[in-house]
């Protein structure tokens, strides 16, 4: 189980609580320790006042005579030992019958002074007691007070102490979730400024965080080293979609020159009478024709990547699965690959690049009819505020390694066999749905063959202001 909070903020306000709980309950035995040290001095001082007076009556009383009460106070009590231990004088007249000291205590009091704290009051009380010699030789004086005022007083303190720091300790911690919520405000904005980096528009990549500059120089610099990592990760993007433009374009003149050579030789050449040179003319044409899609490929993906926010324009996801089809269909046919028919059923509606979308949804297609043996399937289906585009065949199904690890360019699983393994099919997916701000998942369905969800929200994203 995990007890430590999540969150910086919940950490902070944990350390609040601890911190102030255990200086709660330190500063709440502090004070009880120093009230009850304070009681027991003005105990004492009262106790030698009294006591002082009581010694004072018997040394001025006459031999014989007996010791008025000194002290009639009803908190408070005396008593005259006299050297046998008998009680010869007491107030109230209830402590004549026995003396409130033991043999022992009676023994040291006739020699010094002393505080003794125990039950001793006129009804059995807890007293404290202070005892001396005084007077004739032998004679101690007794005088003593109630604790019963200074119990309830500790009661009424240590009640005061329980209700009250504990009270602190919440307003403190709340406090303290507050404060920490204002210190980490900056921290939160940041996170916002970066999930809004996070989009996948080139355009959106220009944005920086907000460096703040009244929230402390720590998270200033943070926010400026993190504002540079973002230039250099920008500038990496630029550079390599310029290479992606520069390398189509330059590619797509070669491969058109070598195409029509390959073509020309290769109606030049009899079959017949030369099958080898025919044959590798084939086989040089087939390799002509990746390069060409290759090229085609990294063009659109190219493009992908550095288009803003696509427009705002609603289109029928179905009827532009249909179009996908008949495109992918026609291609399959002409290339002899597939005679798979797919079917498309459903019906939703979403705002963006309908031409996108059908460039997305072709690749699919394209890709199961390479797979398929007898079914193809496109269902279009709404689910809460997305619209979500299933494409799946009963071919072999996508291998482990991309469904483990993703989507990904130029990945063995990520793209057909026929393509050499160079994929970029679903990296343009990817692409084109992730401008549309929606998600690509890939997988197997339950009775065998591949599966991809495109899952794309029915309103477009906003354009990012920067």
């Amino acid at each position: 189980m995990r007890l430590r909070p999540r969150t910086l903020r919940g950490r902070i306000t944990l350390v609040f609580a601890l911190v102030t709980v255990a200086l709660s309950a330190l500063v709440g035995v502090l004070v009880d320790i120093e009230y009850r040290s304070a009681l027991n001095s003005a105990l004492d001082e009262t106790l030698e006042t009294r006591f002082l007076a009581a010694a004072q009556e018997i040394k001025s009383a006459s031999t014989g005579s007996t010791v008025r009460p000194v002290i009639p106070d009803a908190e408070s009590f005396a008593q005259v030992i006299d050297v046998d231990g008998h009680v010869v004088a007491a107030s109230p007249r209830a402590l004549r019958r026995h003396a409130v000291l033991h043999a022992g205590e009676l023994a040291r009091a006739r020699r010094h002074q002393l505080t003794v704290m125990r039950a001793a009051g006129p009804r059995g009380e807890r007293s404290r007691l202070r005892a001396g010699p005084v007077g004739r030789a032998g004679q101690v004086v007794v005088v003593g007070t109630t604790l019963e005022e200074t119990t309830h007083a500790q009661h009424r303190l240590e009640l005061a102490l329980g209700i009250g720091l504990p009270l602190l300790a919440v307003l403190v911690t709340v406090a303290g979730w507050f404060l920490a919520g204002a210190a980490l405000r900056p921290v939160q904005e940041m996170i916002e400024d970066a999930d809004v980096i996070s989009a996948r528009s080139a355009r959106q990549l220009s944005r920086r965080l907000t460096v703040p500059e009244d929230a402390g120089e720590e998270l200033a610099e943070l926010a400026r080293r993190l504002n540079h990592l973002l230039e250099r990760i920008e500038s990496a993007l630029e550079h390599e979609r310029v290479f992606l433009d520069d390398a189509s374009h330059e590619l797509r003149t070669p491969i058109s020159i070598a195409r029509g050579e390959l073509e020309l030789a290769r109606l030049q050449t009899d079959a017949v009478a030369d099958p080898e040179t025919a044959t590798a003319l084939d086989s040089a044409m087939e390799e002509i024709e990746r390069l060409d899609h290759l090229a085609v490929s990294l063009l659109v993906l190219a493009r992908s990547r550095a288009a803003g926010p696509p427009p705002p324009t609603p289109f029928d996801v179905a009827d532009t699965a249909r179009r996908a089809v008949t495109t992918a269909t026609a291609a399959g046919a002409r290339a002899g690959s597939s005679s798979v028919m797919p079917t498309v059923s459903g019906d939703a509606t979403v705002r963006g690049d309908a031409v996108a979308v059908e460039r997305a949804l072709r690749n699919l297609v394209e890709n199961a009819l390479r797979h398929a043996r007898h079914r193809v399937e496109v269902v279009v289906d709404r689910d809460g505020d997305d619209v979500v585009v299933v494409v799946r065949d009963d071919g072999p199904g996508f291998p482990a390694a991309l469904r483990e690890h993703g989507i990904g360019r130029f990945g063995a699983g990520s793209e057909p066999e026929a393509h050499g393994g160079a994929g970029l099919g679903l990296a343009i997916v990817d692409a084109i749905v992730g401008a549309h701000g929606g998600s690509v998942q890939v997988g197997n369905a339950r009775d065998g063959g591949a599966e991809v969800r495109v899952r794309l929200p029915q309103s477009a994203p906003a354009e990012v202001p920067v």
